[in-house]
Order: structure tokens, then sequence, then C-alpha cells
């Protein structure tokens, strides 16, 4: 055979050979970037799919909570009601005349049973800690009065320690004066400056007191929830579950406090746009409130 013919035919072989090597390297690396190409390209899209649902959740939000502000300026010039709306799923807010304050009655509660759940967070107290009955809880300063609802009233508390979880429950629950003024004794005013700076924290007041206003009882009960502890799920079962803003017909966690002409609720509406809503007033029935509930709820839900 001719060399030469097999040196020329050798190299054809490699020069194909090479072609054939470098054409599939080439078609691979062509090939990857593509699919790194619509990988990223899904990325980007699911980027800005969530985007866009963010924004638009938040429009929607945001057009929910201008509804029902539109429904709250209807009573700005009544100055016996405060009311604090928040959209739990974003933050908006309405109110009218919020920031005015309002005898709370046993919305006032609220802060007391936030910080215990704070403090049994934190590991301080836990539900089991027990505590002596002190007599002197009850001449604290913004305590509760002696009588009112609950059942503690009715025991002989000579030699009697109740645990935080009995406690808490029947403050909750049962609003039992003498349950919430031994928390307050034994846990906020035992820290009374722990005490001070949660509440400047959550609600923006200084010191305790039975006087609130309705974007500061919203706070309040906003925290609570928050927490995601007992409570919240004692706040669905009161005594008073299904009356003012307990009337709406979806699940709430509410808090009421009446004494004279205050008539309040604060509460968590479970509805399928979860929000607080806080009712402060003097001299309304629980008919209206409950209807003003009822309006709010039906742009709001």
């Amino acid at each position: 055979m001719n060399v030469k013919r097999v040196t020329v035919l050798g190299a054809l072989v490699l020069i194909l050979g090479g072609g054939l090597y470098g054409g599939y390297h080439y078609y691979q690396k062509t090939s990857q970037a593509k699919q790194q190409a619509a990988s990223t390209q899904k990325q980007v899209d699911k980027a800005t799919k969530e985007s866009s649902s963010v924004t638009t959740s938040k429009k929607t939000s945001s057009s929910r909570s201008q509804a029902v502000q539109k429904i709250l300026d209807q009573y700005h010039n009544q100055k016996n009601i405060g009311v604090a709306y928040t959209d739990l799923s974003t933050g908006t807010t309405a109110s009218t005349n919020g920031d005015t304050m309002f005898y709370a009655a046993s919305v006032a509660k609220l802060p007391i049973i936030a910080y215990v759940q704070r403090e049994i967070a934190t590991g301080k107290i836990s539900w089991e800690t027990k505590f002596a009955y002190a007599d002197a809880a009850n001449s604290l300063p913004s305590a509760m009065v002696i009588g009112g609802t609950g059942t503690l009233q009715n025991k002989n508390h000579q030699g009697q320690s109740y645990s935080v979880e009995d406690l808490t429950k029947r403050a909750v629950e049962q609003s039992d004066n003498q349950a919430s003024n031994q928390l307050y004794y034994h846990v906020a005013n035992a820290n009374s400056q722990g005490f001070s700076a949660y509440l400047e924290s959550t609600v923006g007041a200084k010191t305790y007191s039975k006087t609130m206003s309705a974007k500061q009882a919203n706070q309040a009960i906003i925290s609570i929830w928050k927490q995601d502890q007992k409570a919240s799920q004692w706040l669905e079962q009161t005594n008073w579950a299904h009356d003012k803003i307990g009337s709406l017909p979806v699940t709430v966690a509410h808090k009421i406090g009446i004494n004279g002409a205050a008539n309040n609720d604060a509460a968590i509406v479970l509805s399928n746009h979860k929000f607080a809503l806080t009712i402060m007033t003097d001299g309304w029935s629980d008919e209206q409130v409950a209807q003003l509930a009822q309006k709010i709820y039906a742009v709001a839900k």
C-alpha cells in the first residue's frame, strides 16, 4: 500500500474524528446552555409571578382597608366611639377616633395577659408556676374591682395558691377580676420596669391603666394572637363568645369590657382575610357594636 495514501487517509480520519468530537462537545455545550437559559427563565418567571401575587395581595388588602375606612369615616364626629382595624396579613389599618382614650373596663386585662405569656415564652415563669393568693393585689393602682365577674371571688383563699394557667384561663374565659389582679400583682407589677417597657413597645403606653384607646387595645390583642399560646384559644371560648363582634358568622377570638356606659370589644376575626378589630364606646348597646362589626366584616372578610 502506498505510504502517502495511508498518511492522507489517516489525516482525514483524524480530521473527521476531531470534527465529530468537536461537534459533539459543541452540541453538548449548546444544549447545556439552552437548558440553563430555560431554567433561569423559569426562575425569573416564578419570581415575577410571586412578586405579582404579593403586589396583587397588597393592593387587595389596601382596597379592603380603604373600604373599612369609608365606613368608619361616617362615625368620625361621634366622640363616644373609637375604632381600630388592622389587616393581619399586611398590617394595613383603618380607624376613627383611634387615639381617643376610653374607659376600657375588662379589655384592660389584655396587656397583662400578653405580658404573662411573654414571661412564659422567655422562661421567667411557666404555666405550672403557682402563686399564693395575695389580698394586696386588689389594692394596686388600676386593679380591677374586687367583685365583678368570675368565680375566684367565691373561694376561701386562706393558704391557697393558684397556677398561672388557672389564673390566666379565668381572666380570659370568665373575665375574672381577681384572677387578673393576681397576675398583675405577681407577674406584671413584680417586674414593673419590664412591664412598663413591654407596654411601651407593644401598645404605646408608658404606664398600665384601665383607660385605653382603640389602637392600644387592638395592638394588645394582636400581641396575644401573635404569641400563639393558650390564651388565643381561650379568647375563642369566653362566656361572651357570641356577643358584640362575636356575633359575626365566623370564629372570633375576643375580649369584651363592660362597666356602666363603657361597652367595648377587642377581637381577632378569623375570616378568610384575618383582621383585628377593636370597638370602644361610651353608651353604645351590644346591638350597635354588633351592627358596626357586621358592616366592617362585609367589606373586610
